[in-house]
């Protein structure tokens, strides 16, 4: 048996042996992606501490800009109260209110946050805040 022969044999055997180890069709779901989708009361409470983190930062670095309307800076100095408010709020305190909002969006209290969960809060969420804008795109309107 020549070379090439010899290579075209070995691969042609790797590549069977590799097909013949692959399952047939794709694993069903198991509990633990389902769980992975879920969010508890701890993991809500080290996002929203991470959130706040994350936020105070952005706001800083934005109000160093010297060009800065008063209205945005004015903007940003609420959200900064906003969000000092929370950071330099006692644990427990701050875990009640966290608490509070976790069991208005786990609207069947069995003590996680699911897809569905998640989604109903985002669209009561977004309904809620587009508001805003609504009355902001009228008066743009209003004016052209």
């Amino acid at each position: 048996m020549n070379t090439i022969a010899r290579y075209a044999f070995a691969a042609t055997a790797s590549l069977l042996a590799a097909a013949a180890y692959l399952p047939a069709e794709a694993a069903p779901a198991t509990a633990t992606d389902s769980a992975a989708e879920t969010i508890t009361f701890d993991q809500y409470r080290d996002w929203r501490m991470h959130f706040i983190e994350e936020r105070q930062i952005q706001i800083a670095a934005e109000l160093a800009d010297k060009n800065l309307t008063d209205a945005r800076r004015a903007a940003l100095q609420r959200q900064k109260s906003y969000y000092d408010y929370f950071a330099a709020m006692p644990a427990a305190d701050r875990d009640r209110l966290f608490r509070e909002r976790f069991d208005e969006i786990d609207a069947n209290h069995d003590g996680v946050i699911d897809r569905n969960e998640r989604a109903a809060w985002h669209d009561k969420q977004r309904a809620f805040y587009d508001r805003s804008n609504f009355r902001r795109e009228a008066a743009n309107d209003a004016r052209r």
